[in-house]
């Protein structure tokens, strides 16, 4: 992962912020009705926790749930709300940390995996997912679909009373696939600020193929978290790969 750009939205200043910004969701509901139901009973592993946006719900299932996140200062703001200093907790990137046990359903959300900027490293996260899944265990990852990144953007997140925040982006470079990224907070009494990243977009076809390099099976892509089919005009993918059943 990159080593600047990215380390400012994980830094202590920003871990607060990254809650308000991304805290919730409006399909948050329906990931956590369809994740239950594909763990079914089994214990699950998110990759990039955060502050806890579905593994606080998933536990509230009756979900065993171990989170590993590369931020001390997320995983403190997830421990802080309820129900978080009960759950199982790493700090670490989800490219290389191992935790012990097996598990049902490994997740990887909110586009986290594009915030791994290079092919290599991608294929890594496909491949430590698939050594803590147990057989016939599933990796659901959720990407933001790559044809939406192929133009410059500048929108409203959120417009207040004291606050406008920004999203900015570049389109995505056609060689490298490498797209940069900004939250642009501004306010009348203060200096603005803005939360920076970088990002490397892959399109399905090359998921799948991470997938099958880390022995795992493409089994399901939808548009949504509600299961609708995946089109050309879908916002995102949610793509499920299974490790095999061992063979008798």
């Amino acid at each position: 992962m990159s080593t600047d750009i990215n380390s400012v939205p994980y830094n202590e200043e920003w871990a607060g912020r990254w809650e308000d910004d991304f805290g919730t969701r409006p399909d948050t509901g329906a990931a956590v009705d369809t994740l239950a139901e594909l763990a079914a009973g089994r214990p699950v592993l998110e990759l990039g926790v955060g502050t806890g946006r579905l593994a606080l719900r998933l536990a509230a299932r009756g979900l065993k749930v171990h989170g590993v996140d590369s931020s001390p200062w997320m995983l403190a703001e997830l421990r802080a709300k309820p129900g978080g200093a009960d759950m199982a907790l790493t700090q670490g990137d989800f490219v290389t940390t191992a935790v012990d046990g097996r598990f049902g359903l490994v997740l990887l959300a909110s586009y986290a995996l594009f915030a791994v900027t290079t092919q290599e490293g991608q294929i890594g996260c496909f491949r430590n997912a698939a050594a803590h899944l147990e057989p016939g265990g599933l990796f659901v990852v959720e990407v933001v679909s790559p044809q939406l990144l192929q133009a410059d953007i500048c929108r409203p997140v959120s417009i207040t009373a004291d606050e406008v925040v920004l999203l900015v982006s570049t389109a995505a470079d056609p060689v490298t696939q490498r797209l940069q990224t900004a939250h642009i907070h501004l306010r009348a009494d203060q200096v603005t600020k803005f939360i920076p990243w970088d990002s490397r977009c892959a399109g399905g076809p090359e998921m799948d193929l991470m997938a099958r390099l880390a022995g795992l099976e493409p089994r399901e892509r939808w548009g949504g978290w509600g299961r609708q089919p995946y089109t050309p005009a879908s916002a995102k993918h949610i793509s499920v790969y299974a490790l095999p059943e061992e063979q008798p």
